[in-house]
This record gives C-alpha cells, sequence and structure tokens, in this order.
C-alpha cells in the first residue's frame, strides 16, 4: 500500500471517530463516486455507514415539546340592576299656619297637624297651642277642653287643660285621632271652656284618600 493511500485512510478513521464522539446523526449523506468492490475507500465508506446507523440507534427518540395552555380567561360577573323603591308620603298643606284669634280671650299659636291628607283608619294626634290673652288666669280645675262639633275622630269628649295658664301664657293641649273610613274632608271643632262661658274654639280639618 502506498504513502497516499495510508494518509487517505487515517484521514477517513478520524473523520470517523469524531462522528461517533460526537454523537450526531447525519441528516444526509453526501453522494460518493462508487469505489471499486473491495479498495480501502469502500472499506472505510461501509464501515461510517454501519456507524451512523448505530449511532441513530442509540440516540434516544426527540420529545415533543409541550404546548402551553392560556389561562381561561375572567368570566364577567353580571351586575345586578337595583330596584326602585316606592316610598309613599301623605302630603299636608304648603300653606304656612298663621296664629289667629279663637276668641275673646284666646289665640290659637300652633296647629299640628295642619290640613293633612291621610290614609283611611291612620292614628294621628292633633296638637294645639293656645295663649291667654284675656286678664284672668285660667285655673286647671276650672277649665275643660271638650269636643263641641264636627266629625268624631277623637276616642274622648273632654280632657282636663294640663295646668294652670296666666295672662300672655300658653299652653298645649295633644287629643289622639283616628282618621274615618271614607274618603272625604273631615273638621272636629273643640272649645274651651269654663263652668260659666266658652273661652274660645278651635279646630283641625284633614283629607283621606
Amino acid at each position: 500500500m502506498d504513502k497516499h493511500a495510508v494518509r487517505k485512510l487515517i484521514l477517513l478513521f478520524a473523520a470517523l471517530f469524531v462522528l461517533l464522539a460526537c454523537e450526531l446523526p447525519v441528516l444526509s449523506q453526501p453522494a460518493a463516486p462508487n469505489p471499486a468492490p473491495g479498495s480501502i475507500e469502500t472499506i472505510v465508506f461501509q464501515t461510517a455507514a454501519a456507524a451512523q446507523t448505530q449511532t441513530a440507534f442509540l440516540l434516544p427518540p426527540p420529545t415533543h415539546t409541550p404546548t402551553l395552555t392560556p389561562p381561561p380567561t375572567g368570566t364577567p360577573t353580571e351586575t345586578q340592576t337595583p330596584t326602585a323603591t316606592i316610598i309613599f308620603i301623605l302630603p299636608t298643606s304648603t300653606k304656612p299656619f298663621e296664629p289667629y284669634s279663637a276668641g275673646a280671650q284666646c289665640e290659637l299659636i300652633a296647629l299640628t297637624p295642619h290640613n293633612p291628607i291621610l290614609a283611611p283608619r291612620t292614628d294621628f294626634e292633633t296638637v294645639w297651642t293656645l295663649k291667654n290673652t284675656g286678664d284672668e288666669l285660667w285655673l286647671d280645675q276650672n277649665i275643660d277642653f271638650e269636643h263641641s262639633g264636627g266629625t268624631d275622630m277623637h276616642k274622648n269628649d273632654v280632657y282636663d287643660l294640663p295646668n294652670s295658664v296666666p295672662a300672655d301664657g300658653q299652653v298645649t293641649i295633644t287629643v289622639p285621632m283616628t282618621a274615618p273610613t271614607n274618603p272625604g274632608t273631615y273638621t272636629s271643632t273643640w272649645a274651651l271652656i269654663t263652668k260659666k262661658k266658652t273661652l274660645c274654639k278651635v279646630s283641625v280639618t284633614i283629607t283621606v284618600k
């Protein structure tokens, strides 16, 4: 064997060794000339092909790269529509109350409620504030507050004066009442009475709807 052939054989074996050390599969085999059967080139070529086959067999099969699944998006929360709350308010007269003379010796200073609109059978209280415009003392033992006419909406016909009232003094009288059953306008009249005479008269008017 000449030196040129030996050098070529060594180079081919070195290339084969490097290929086996890296353990890289050969994807494609370059076209090579058809060497003569039994020649050095034929033996080296067959040995390299066998080594490539063994290397490919020993390598683990390629693994599949997992596909990332995107996280689920948030489900929109249904917004509840607020329910309107209806509040019924019984209206009262917008005209302010003005004090007036209720008789020769008294003046009506305040009245509650003033011309209210009520539902049937509604309980309420009528409150009068009276001023003594005369010269004599209103002695609580000698004066009564009595129902004197109009619709019977009260529970008692007569109430005692809660306290004695001097001249220019005031007294507040409260009478519990109940609105009538039928719709309409109703007035109840009351009087401040002594044993001898009527000092003054006052009233309350309501509307039932």
